[in-house]
């Protein structure tokens, strides 16, 4: 599926480009950065104006929700575009260049549906920030309400900034071994990163700029891991699954163009209701994994 998003649709994100742009350059020079950690936890918060309903149906198509999945309400991994201001507000209060941040993991709880053409209200907190090995982690969370102040979705979002001079950690952690069934199929395109920063406003040159993606380390432009989510959670609902809280790691950048990305799902739940899944690529390779619990 090959998809490209009118320009005019920046006009849906001039908030959220204001956002994590000036927290993107303030934190990536050393003189306008914090120069210490706040005491933790910081707690902020911030409103969300109706989001447009044109916006919430192209989101959906590209992300392959069927056509009346999303009536009227917006689709849960669409935190991507509504979430993302205030977590990078919260992560720019850290003393670490936001530039070099990579989403690591997404914990999302599902509690009741965000409609449509109604605000959001937000509460933010960045919860901690650690020292580990070569990297420093940060873990955010956001809690989205609806206009009678009843609690929608809980997001907790784990990032990481690589620390050059550190050592590596060495924490091993057991892999336990699942069955899994390839349950759906995706393509990521070679406009995909672009496609992506048009409907929810990410614009970060890594997915986006052809020539930042090949000077990086990953020598090509590489698809956000909300981009993968949204794909591999439509996918999972295409199948007849629900989902009424997930738990994913991202662990390999996923270049593009990559065609035949599987998703798969485990066999069996564990003991506390969850299953296994992952999005693997033709060749074999990881590129995020996880578990969800049905609603």
């Amino acid at each position: 599926m090959r998809t490209d998003y009118p320009f005019r649709f920046i006009a849906h994100h001039v908030s959220n480009i204001k956002s994590m742009g000036w927290a993107a350059i303030r934190n990536a020079n050393p003189i306008t950065r914090p120069s210490k950690l706040p005491a933790l936890p910081v707690h902020l918060a911030q409103e969300v104006s109706p989001i447009s309903n044109i916006l919430i149906d192209s989101y959906a198509q590209w992300s392959g929700a069927t056509p009346s999945r999303y009536n009227g309400t917006l689709p849960p991994h669409f935190c991507s575009h509504w979430a993302m201001p205030l977590l990078a507000n919260l992560g720019g209060l850290a003393p670490y260049n936001l530039l070099a941040l990579l989403n690591q993991g997404l914990r999302m709880q599902m509690h009741k549906p965000l409609l449509r053409n109604q605000a959001i209200h937000l509460e933010g907190s960045l919860m901690e920030v650690m020292h580990d090995g070569d990297r420093v982690r940060i873990h955010t969370q956001v809690r989205a309400h609806n206009p009678q102040g009843e609690l929608a979705c809980t997001i907790d979002s784990y990032s990481t900034v690589p620390q050059k001079g550190k050592k590596k950690s060495t924490e091993q952690k057991a892999r336990v071994e699942e069955e899994f069934d390839t349950i759906g199929t995706w393509t990521a395109e070679d406009n995909d990163g672009l496609n992506f920063a048009f409907l929810t406003g990410d614009f970060n040159p890594i997915h986006t700029i052809p020539i930042v993606g090949k000077r990086s380390r990953f020598k090509t432009l590489i698809l956000h891991g909300f981009g993968q989510l949204a794909r591999s959670y439509e996918a999972i609902l295409n199948t007849g699954y629900t989902i009424g809280e997930l738990d994913v790691r991202w662990i390999k950048p996923l270049n593009l163009p990559n065609p035949d990305l599987q998703v798969q799902v485990g066999r069996s739940e564990d003991a506390e209701g969850f299953r296994a899944m992952r999005l693997v690529s033709a060749e074999g390779v990881l590129h995020m994994v996880g578990k969800f619990k049905e609603e």
